[in-house]
């Protein structure tokens, strides 16, 4: 049965906790580092940006096509050994591209790398999905444990890659994944119902239901990704420095916790439609004070406001992807979609600003932030006329 109101108040295990973030971590990490990681190609290798942006868009589009191929069938493998064949196939790659010297090589082990991120990110969706009493809750814990690791390892990172270049960058998550590998033992290794059960579930929601979330999904990251990307020429519109830019991004980041903390201290009390209307509006706002109003104090009010609201986000849609499937499939796909919007945000924006400038990439996000409203409402909509009509189903046997 299709479960969107998710009105349980009951604590999750923090062992299952403490190792869905450690997948999560894991498998999210190159993600979170690949700016240094373009920066090491370059100085490194002596790649050209274009050649250093192909390496990293291969391991996110690796990363993206391994988490929504892998989906399907993930509930029905041993969670442990994927964990085991994951970390395994990441160490190998990270050792290799330490010691790569070519850009062929490179991608064939970037590919490599993504496929072994891809399993163990989408694992973590799909076992918050599966086994977790308050989806959103945890969710929240992700956007806390981001926020937070984000500092040190942007600190760290940027060192290393500034002294040793990409085996800087490489050999940090390496480190980072070897350091939170025991941590993937607390992950459980058996499904939370029988097997027929969750085919069940997969039947009582429609494919177009699901569809429409991660289409709902692509279009916000979509527009957060760009509008991100394009933060610091956004400052200088609004007459700040890169350097002050740059501290606002961290102050953002810092404050930004504000977002994840309400998203897990409020689950889904207010339901589900209200949050996700309420930051759909405010990311509409934000998008057209950065793009039109050309004032320094307003564009920092609204970068810091733009980071609240993505932490504040997050814990909500991939609870909806929970939400409409206990197998954890859908969830899984929804990381897919993720970073795929991840990935196409800086290429929208531009586009966008190259053919006719930013008060164009203004409207084009607002417009992409209602028409994700609209679908996840009907998402929303959908899913209690299904979980409805299951309950009026006679039950079998």
């Amino acid at each position: 049965m299709i479960n969107i109101s998710n009105p349980s108040a009951a604590r999750d295990p923090a062992a299952l906790v403490v190792g869905v973030i450690a997948a999560q971590v894991i498998g999210g990490l190159f993600a979170q580092m690949s700016p240094f990681v373009i920066a090491g190609l370059m100085d490194g290798l002596s790649l050209s940006e274009r050649d250093a942006g192909i390496v990293t868009s291969v391991e996110l589009l690796a990363l993206a096509f391994t988490a929504i191929s892998i989906a399907p069938v993930l509930p029905r493998l041993s969670y442990r050994r994927v964990c085991i064949a994951a970390v395994g196939l990441m160490l190998l790659a990270q050792g290799a591209s330490i010691i790569a010297g070519g850009w062929t090589a490179l991608i064939l082990l970037r590919t490599l790398a993504g496929v072994g991120e891809g399993a163990l990110y989408a694992m973590s969706l799909t076992i918050v999905a599966s086994h977790c009493r308050n989806p959103e809750k945890v969710f929240g814990f992700f956007q806390l444990v981001w926020a937070l690791g984000s500092v040190p390892l942007f600190s760290i990172g940027g060192e290393l890659t500034a002294a040793f270049a990409h085996r800087g960058v490489f050999a940090l998550m390496g480190g980072v994944t070897l350091a939170l590998a025991p941590l993937l033992l607390l992950v459980p290794d058996t499904r939370p119902f029988k097997e027929e059960e969750a085919a069940s579930d997969a039947e009582a929601i429609s494919p177009l239901v699901g569809t429409l979330l991660l289409g709902a999904i692509l279009l916000f990251v979509a527009v957060s990704a760009a509008l991100y990307a394009f933060s610091a020429p956004l400052g200088e519109r609004a007459g700040m420095e890169t350097t002050a830019v740059g501290y606002a991004l961290t102050i953002a980041s810092f404050v930004g916790l504000i977002g994840a903390a309400a998203a897990t201290a409020l689950n889904v009390r207010l339901g589900r439609a209200m949050p996700i209307s309420a930051f759909c509006l405010g990311y509409a706002l934000i998008a057209l004070v950065l793009c039109l109003w050309q004032n320094s104090t307003a564009y920092v009010i609204a970068l810091v406001g733009s980071v609240i609201l993505y932490y504040f986000s997050m814990p909500y849609l991939f609870g909806l992807a929970a939400a409409i499937d206990r197998s954890g499939r859908w969830a899984a796909a929804a990381g897919s979609a993720y970073l795929l919007g991840f990935a196409a945000g800086p290429v929208l924006g531009g586009v966008v600003i190259a053919a006719s400038g930013y008060t164009s990439l203004g409207a084009v996000c607002v417009a992409m932030t209602a028409v994700a409203w609209i679908l996840a409402m009907i998402v929303i909509s959908r899913a209690r006329l299904e979980a409805r009509a299951t309950d009026l189903l006679p039950s079998k046997g």
